[in-house]
C-alpha cells in the first residue's frame, strides 16, 4: 500500500510526466515496444522509473494488470476448438479498419491530424491543471507510435486508408472552389470547354522541354525559398527531389491538361524522389499527403484565378496576351524583333497588324480569352501567307493552370514535416529499427 500511494503521488507531478515523455521518446527512437498508448500511461512509467532511481535500482519490468496483446495472441484457448474461433476474428478486422481510418484522415488532412489530436488532447489537460506544450508532446509522440504500429501490422489497410484520403481530399477542393466561381457569376465549368482558335499553333517540342525546364526550376525554386523561410536548410537531395517532381507536374499538365492530377502527381514524385536521394527508405504516408495537398491547393487555386482573369477588360487581356505569345517566341527560340508593330498589307488598301514579329521573320498574332477572334483583315493575311503566320491563343485557365503549379509546390515545401529532412519520421524510423 505504501508503494502505490507513493506511486500515485509521484504520476501527478511534472518530474514523472516529463521523465516518462524522455523514455516514450528513447522507445520510439530504437523501436522498443512500450505500453504506453495514453499520456497518463507515459506518466505512470515515469513516476516508476523515478522510484526505481531513488532507490539505486534499475527499474523491472513494468507489470500490468492488461496483458500485452501478443500475449493474448499466443496464449491457447483451452476447449472447445470453437470457442477460440468466434472470439477472435472480430479483432484483426476491427484493428485493420482503425489504421485505415487513421491513414484516410492523415491523407485527408494532409498530415495535420496527429498535430490537431495532440493539440485538443492538451487543451483538456489544462483544465486538470496540466502543461499544454508537455501535453502537446506526449500526444504527438503517441499519435508517431500509432502511426509506425499501423505501418508495422496493418501496411496494406494503412496505405488503402491513405490512397482513399488522397482521393476524397482532390474531389472536395474542387467543388469548393467551383463553389467560390459559381457565386461570383461564372462557371468554371462552362469556361473549361470552351475550345482554342481552330487555326492556333500547338507546342513544339523545343516549347515542351523549355516549359519541362520551368517546372524543375519552379520545383527546386520553392524548395530552397520555403526551407529558409522556414529556418531549415536545403539539402542537395531534397532540392534534386523537388525539381525533378516539378518537371514531372509540369509534362503531366502538358499531357493532361488537368492541374489538379499532374500537382498531385508532382507532389509524389516530390517526395519518395527526396527519400530516395535522401537514403531515406521511401514513405508512403508522406508521399500520399503530398499527393493529396498538392492536388487539392491546385484544385482551389487554378479556378479561382481562371476565373478572375477572365473578369479582366478586353483591353488587359490583350496586353497579357501579347506578353504571353512573346515568352513563347522565346521558348521557341526565335525572339521577337525590336520596334513598332508590323504592318501586312492584304489588298485593296488594307492591312492587317500582327502583334510582333520573330527574328526569323515569321509574323505573330496573340489572342486571349474565350471570345477571342480573328479580324477580317488578319484571317485574310493567314490566308494570303499560312506559313508565313502564327496564331497563340491563351485561355485563363492557361494563366490558373501556372499559378496552381507554384501555389501548390511552395504549400507542399511548406507543409512538409520537418523530419522529412532528416529521415526522423515514423514509418522511417520504424523501418530503420526492423534493420532496414
Amino acid at each position: 500500500m505504501r508503494q502505490r500511494s507513493e506511486a500515485v503521488a509521484a504520476r501527478v507531478r511534472p518530474q514523472a510526466r516529463a521523465a516518462g515523455h524522455e523514455l516514450f521518446k528513447a522507445a520510439v527512437r530504437t523501436g522498443a515496444a512500450l505500453p504506453m498508448t495514453t499520456p497518463m500511461a507515459v506518466a505512470l512509467a515515469g513516476a516508476q522509473a523515478l522510484m526505481q532511481e531513488r532507490r539505486g535500482a534499475h527499474s523491472p519490468p513494468t507489470r500490468s494488470r492488461k496483458p500485452p496483446i501478443p500475449m493474448k495472441r499466443a496464449s491457447p484457448q483451452p476447449k472447445p476448438a470453437k470457442a477460440t474461433v468466434t472470439g477472435q476474428p472480430a479483432q484483426p478486422l476491427v484493428a485493420s479498419l482503425a489504421a485505415g481510418a487513421r491513414g484516410a484522415s492523415d491523407a485527408f488532412t494532409f498530415g495535420l491530424g496527429d498535430h490537431l489530436g495532440a493539440g485538443l488532447s492538451a487543451a483538456g489537460g489544462m483544465i486538470q491543471g496540466r502543461d499544454f506544450v508537455s501535453g502537446y508532446e506526449e500526444g504527438m509522440a503517441s499519435a508517431q507510435a500509432q502511426d509506425a504500429e499501423d505501418w508495422r501490422l496493418h501496411p496494406y489497410a494503412r496505405a488503402t486508408g491513405g490512397v482513399a484520403g488522397t482521393g476524397a481530399s482532390l474531389l472536395v477542393a474542387s467543388p469548393l472552389a467551383l463553389g467560390r466561381v459559381a457565386a461570383g457569376g461564372v462557371r468554371m465549368a462552362a469556361l473549361a470547354d470552351v475550345p482554342r482558335l481552330k487555326a492556333a499553333a500547338g507546342l513544339v517540342g523545343r516549347e515542351v522541354a523549355g516549359l519541362t525546364g520551368l517546372g524543375a526550376v519552379n520545383g527546386a525554386v520553392g524548395q530552397v525559398v520555403m526551407d529558409h523561410a522556414l529556418g531549415r536548410g536545403s539539402s542537395a537531395s531534397d532540392t534534386a527531389g523537388a525539381a525533378l517532381g516539378g518537371a514531372v507536374g509540369t509534362l503531366g499538365l502538358l499531357a493532361s491538361r488537368r492541374p489538379q492530377a499532374s500537382a498531385a502527381l508532382g507532389g509524389a514524385t516530390t517526395s519518395m524522389t527526396q527519400d530516395l536521394l535522401g537514403g531515406r527508405p521511401v514513405s508512403v504516408d508522406e508521399a500520399l499527403q503530398s499527393a493529396g495537398l498538392s492536388g487539392a491547393t491546385s484544385g482551389l487555386v487554378a479556378p479561382l484565378v481562371s476565373t478572375r482573369v477572365n473578369r479582366l477588360r478586353p483591353s488587359e487581356k490583350g496586353k497579357l496576351g501579347e506578353r504571353l505569345s512573346e515568352g513563347r517566341s522565346h521558348l521557341r527560340g526565335d525572339a521577337p524583333r525590336e520596334g513598332a508593330k508590323p504592318r501586312v498589307p492584304v489588298g485593296g488598301g488594307k492591312v492587317a497588324i500582327p502583334d510582333h514579329q520573330t527574328q526569323s521573320g515569321r509574323y505573330v498574332e496573340a489572342k486571349f480569352g474565350p471570345s477571342a477572334r480573328l479580324s477580317d483583315n488578319q484571317t485574310k493575311a493567314f490566308s494570303l501567307d499560312p506559313d508565313g503566320f502564327r496564331l497563340d491563343h491563351f485561355l485563363p485557365q492557361d494563366v490558373g493552370a501556372a499559378t496552381a503549379a507554384i501555389a501548390s509546390n511552395l504549400a507542399m515545401t511548406a507543409s512538409r514535416p520537418r523530419a522529412k529532412t532528416d529521415g526522423s519520421s515514423p514509418q522511417n524510423r520504424q523501418n530503420r529499427s526492423r534493420g532496414r
